[in-house]
């Protein structure tokens, strides 16, 4: 929730007894969100809020320690113009109560606004310093390239020849309609337009990415079918997508891995890659586009943002294109490797290539482009020729006014006087403050993302009652099929074997939250069993409250080594308890000798725990009384919050100062001692511990319980109530199916069927949040 994202990790509210303090935490968060003019429900859950919600709640966080010092590292990056505005508004507050402000960005513009001294690095070393009211945008600019404005939006004329690519009347369903433009040969197209005004979408459908439910598309002047990628790639069109390291680059492979992917073909003999050409291939472009790095074995993931966008753009110049569709070609890139990009481009049009370019960077649209084609809300609004385009005029059309708004100056933070600006660097009004109506529609989300948190909660609550409905279910149909059925027997087999499962289904709860698994839950029972056992074989008398502690020991143990190898090593969890899963299996024998432990072996007073009397058998008891703890320990202490903060998102958490490694550590070991534990519970439940039986199989119980309980397989979600519905569930399946004569064979197929619905379902609502979340 808001809430606990502007306090965990940082000075969570407290009960007289320690306990997380829920109605304090909201009223403070809430005091905090006032404070900065934001009308939003400490109860909300992020998920639902835009960017600038959310960048708000992360300056109520810093709000919240009182910061002295505040790292704003490209805070604007995703936002709307009048939410730029109100960013600068709080940011001047803050400076004006004593607050010292770095702030980050690439934005020359904002930095003159925001500034009162700016600080210039180049290649990671300092160039300079200069005061805003001292200096101008082309000495920054100069200072950051390493050489004259004039050169950062360089353009080489190129003579413009025959259309090579064009489109009529194109759409794709709701995103846009009716959109035609063509693009000559070395010609460099821009399209312009505010976020969500299809551009992207239409470069997608263009490059087969997208389905196209109408229109043409043709090359040099002959109609064209792309349904994919790569129809799309053999017709010479070339797709720089928005996002680079998402959808552009395989981050751990190499340089020359990354550049020769999309033409393997050309550095392959029968099949086999010629690694020596590849590296050959590699190093051309990379001289070509002047990319910096050691070596072009180098993992691309090591490169700024600014070379990995060449290695991007050599990926596709090696595939030899006509038309190229570069789609925000300079985003996050530093003004220097702008103006190299920008010379590519020049080249490249200069070699008669045909280049539609989107990019939100007006200044750039206007220097680069021989015509713009202006978008909103999926239709094309404008079009412009390079000497008839200004600033006013694509923004006119992008807002879908008829005459273009008057230039505003922005507010300087400091008093000083405005600094000089170059006519080479167009400047924008994002420090203009918001208009009432602008202000209102920031607020007025906060009634979706309130509707959106309550989706998800009943999403859960729906899953819960399901379960809920099908045990009872499951038990009329077991009964109507055989009366018998009902007999006291199968109902106490079913309560006694319930507990074993919600005792290490409350670890292996935390474990998938955190977004990891643990294989070894089986195992580690077994060991825990089949050891306590053999100590009362050679000590009858051994106290009961000891073997409970030395069950709880061998298990903590075990999960400790889970965790260790999971957290401090990094290794998989599904790989390192897949690994310990077989070799805790393995000391149960090297242990036992392959001898089980029989029922006279074992003392009345422990498989007295499972007796069923008048009274509540005390393994029901102790499970119950677990599940009511791993409640209150998830939602009223740090810890609990810290598990749900890991698994929701793992970087976020360490950056608030949640020690990420400890605590999944920690989790692993809790895990453990609770399924060490369940291991005495076994040698009370069945006295008989067989070597080759005990646990067997069972992790694969737990992990189904857990997962049909509500437990995201994606982490960051789960209920105990949920878990115990799904433990209750299974533990009737189990029972059921041999009272109802169905082989016990069907329940491996049972588990599996219910983990793959529930993971479908989880998948149908997460993608259900995200398309309300990008709603919003």
């Amino acid at each position: 929730s808001v809430s606990e994202n502007i306090f965990l990790g940082r000075g969570v509210p407290r009960g007289a007894a320690g306990q997380i303090d829920w109605s304090a935490m909201r009223s403070r968060a809430a005091a905090l969100l006032s404070t900065l003019g934001v009308a939003l429900d400490p109860s909300t859950k992020m998920r639902g809020l835009s960017i600038a919600d959310q960048q708000m709640v992360e300056l109520a966080a810093a709000l919240s320690q009182k910061a002295r010092v505040l790292l704003m590292d490209e805070p604007t990056a995703a936002l709307t113009p009048g939410e730029v505005a109100n960013l600068f508004r709080i940011v001047r507050r803050l400076r004006d109560e004593g607050v010292a402000i770095v702030f980050i960005s690439h934005r020359l513009e904002e930095v003159f606004s925001i500034s009162d001294r700016i600080t210039v690095l180049r290649d990671g070393g300092f160039v300079g310093t200069r005061r805003v009211s001292e200096t101008s945008t082309a000495e920054i600019i100069s200072m950051m390239v390493g050489r004259p404005l004039g050169e950062m939006y360089e353009k080489p004329s190129a003579s413009i020849g025959e259309p090579l690519l064009a489109v009529e009347n194109l759409g794709s369903g709701a995103r846009f309609q009716g959109v035609s433009l063509e693009v000559r040969r070395g010609e460099i197209v821009g399209m312009a337009g505010l976020v969500g005004a299809g551009r992207t979408e239409v470069a997608e459908t263009i490059f087969g990415l997208r389905p196209r439910t109408g229109g043409r598309v043709l090359l040099d002047g002959k109609e064209v079918a792309i349904d994919g990628p790569r129809d799309a790639i053999a017709r010479g069109i070339a797709y720089v997508p928005e996002d680079r390291q998402k959808h552009g680059l395989l981050m751990p492979f190499s340089i020359a891995s990354n550049t020769t992917l999309a033409s393997e073909r050309r550095i392959s003999r029968l099949g086999w890659l010629l690694r020596r050409r590849e590296r050959d291939v590699a190093e051309k472009y990379r001289a070509l586009l002047r990319t910096r790095c050691r070596d072009v074995a180098q993992p691309v993931r090591e490169l700024s943002g600014g070379n990995q966008q060449k290695v991007v753009l050599s990926k596709w110049l090696m595939t030899e294109p006509d038309v190229l569709i570069l789609d925000e070609p300079t985003r996050g890139v530093d003004v220097g490797a702008k103006a190299e990009v920008h010379h590519a481009m020049g080249e490249l049009a200069r070699a008669g290539k045909a280049i539609l370019m989107i990019s939100s960077d007006l200044p750039e649209v206007l220097a680069m482009s021989d015509r713009i084609i202006v978008m909103k809300e999926g239709r094309v609004t404008g079009r412009l020729a390079r000497d008839e385009a200004t600033q006013e005029r694509v923004m006119a059309a992008a807002t879908g006014q008829t005459a273009a708004p008057p230039p505003s100056a922005p507010t300087p933070l400091s008093s000083s006087s405005s600094p000089s600006s170059s006519p080479d660097v167009a400047r924008s009004s994002l420090a203009t403050p918001p208009s009432p109506a602008a202000a209102t529609a920031h607020h007025s989300l906060e009634a979706p993302a309130a509707a959106a948190a309550a989706e998800a909660n009943w999403w859960l609550r729906f899953r819960e009652l399901g379960i809920a409905i099908f045990v009872v279910l499951a038990l009329l149909a077991a009964t109507l099929v055989d009366p018998g059925f009902a007999r006291w027997s199968n109902f106490r087999s079913i309560l006694l074997y319930i507990p074993l499962i919600v005792v290490v289904a409350m670890g292996q709860m935390m474990v998938i939250v955190s977004r990891n698994i643990d294989l070894s839950v089986g195992s580690i029972l077994g060991l825990a069993s089949i050891m306590v056992g053999f100590v009362f074989v050679r000590n009858p008398d051994f106290p009961v409250w000891a073997a409970g502690l030395l069950a709880l020991g061998i298990g903590g143990a075990l999960g400790l080594i889970n965790g260790v190898l999971v957290a401090y090593l990094r290794v998989p969890s599904i790989i390192a308890t897949l690994g310990t899963l077989s070799a805790y299996r393995g000391l149960i024998f090297i242990y036992s000798g392959g001898k089980q432990v029989d029922p006279n072996d074992i003392p009345d007073r422990v498989i007295a725990f499972s007796n069923v009397p008048a009274a509540v058998p005390w393994i029901v008891i102790w499970a119950a009384v677990l599940a009511a703890l791993t409640h209150l320990f998830l939602k009223y202490t740090n810890f609990g919050r810290e598990v749900f903060a890991i698994g929701s998102n793992p970087p976020a958490a360490a950056l608030r100062g949640i020690p990420v490694r400890r605590d999944l550590a920690l989790i692993f070991t809790i895990t453990g001692a609770l399924s060490g534990f369940a291991g005495l519970m076994w040698a009370s439940r069945f006295p008989t511990i067989n070597p080759g039986s005990v646990g067997s199989g069972f992790e694969l119980i737990v992990i189904s319980a857990v997962i049909i309980g509500g437990t995201s397989v994606f982490g960051g979600a789960g209920s105990v109530l949920g878990t115990v519905l799904g433990c209750v569930l299974l533990g009737t399946i189990y029972i059921a199916l041999p009272a109802l004569r169905i082989s016990g064979f069907y329940q491996l197929a049972i588990y599996g069927a219910a983990i793959l619905v529930a993971a479908v379902i989880d998948r149908a609502a997460q993608v259900r949040m995200s398309r309300r979340a990008q709603a919003l």
